[in-house]
């Protein structure tokens, strides 16, 4: 499971509920968020590599639903990466991002954690290639 990371995550709590085909596969809880994706607390087993309906409830925004597929599965966490989104549900995701990006939080968070190194390793501490060239 290769990915690469586009958009700050920030902190979300919430529940979490990932559906595949008619069946409810996970519950879970939120841990973080971004534009691209979300994080959720693992399940005790692995889930398969295929989509996912996931849909968030968050008190701040209400209901987010997309379809997503897991880009990595810790022990202790899930990454799941949005295949497909409405707007006015990605429109909410921008609105917890901003809204954090301009609390007192954020600067906390910056100086707690190394979000800048967060943005370029996975999960597992794995350095994530990045480059500026062209093809």
């Amino acid at each position: 499971m290769k990915y690469t990371r586009l958009h700050i995550r920030v902190p979300a709590a919430g529940g979490a509920m990932l559906v595949q085909g008619n069946h409810l596969t996970v519950k879970a809880e939120i841990i973080n968020i971004s534009a691209g994706g979300i994080r959720i607390t693992s399940p005790s087993f692995r889930l398969d590599d295929g989509a996912y309906r996931v849909e968030l409830l968050i008190r701040s925004t209400g209901r987010i639903v997309f379809s997503g597929f897991p880009v990595y599965q810790s022990a202790h966490s899930v990454g799941i990466r949005i295949l497909s989104i409405e707007p006015d549900h990605l429109k909410k995701i921008y609105q917890l991002v901003e809204g954090f990006q301009i609390s007192e939080d954020f600067i906390r968070h910056i100086d707690q954690g190394d979000i800048i190194n967060d943005w370029f390793t996975d999960e597992s501490g794995e350095e994530i290639s990045i480059t500026f060239e062209t093809s």
